[in-house]
């Protein structure tokens, strides 16, 4: 009974740390990335709000004075849509993601169930860790 509970709490931080970790990790840290460039992309076109954490070097100068002037919000523009290139990011992003999910997950969830004494059939096993296994070549 001791060893039985035991294989389940094992299950259960298997999953929890080779499945549901590294999953959470790559989509914040992808998230993150993305937002970067996001951000830079506004930046760079001049998209950016004058109350917004920006770069003082993307800032247009008075002449006379020398103070940094905030842009319009007209000039900033509000526009929402992704570009051509952010699109791309976002899409490559997800489908990393979602292999990842679709190689893994299969395994993961088959050695929680297996701890739960529930029989997994051999070939079943076999094509679920072909999927593990072939997550190397689809990365």
């Amino acid at each position: 009974m001791v060893h039985s509970i035991m294989l389940q709490a094992f299950a259960v931080f298997d999953f929890v740390w080779n499945y549901a970790l590294p999953v959470t990790i790559f989509a914040f840290c992808y998230a993150r990335i993305f937002y970067i460039i996001r951000r830079h992309n506004k930046i760079a076109s001049g998209q950016v709000g004058g109350n917004q954490d920006i770069p003082m070097a993307t800032l247009p100068r008075v002449q006379n004075d020398g103070e940094v002037q905030p842009q319009d919000e007209t000039e900033a523009g509000t526009d929402t849509k992704l570009s051509h290139r952010e699109l791309n990011v976002l899409q490559t992003v997800i489908i990393i993601i979602i292999c990842y999910i679709v190689c893994w997950g299969p395994a993961s969830f088959a050695n929680v169930v297996q701890s739960i004494t529930v029989c997994v059939f051999l070939h079943i096993k076999i094509i679920i860790y072909f999927f593990a296994f072939i997550s190397t070549s689809v990365s």
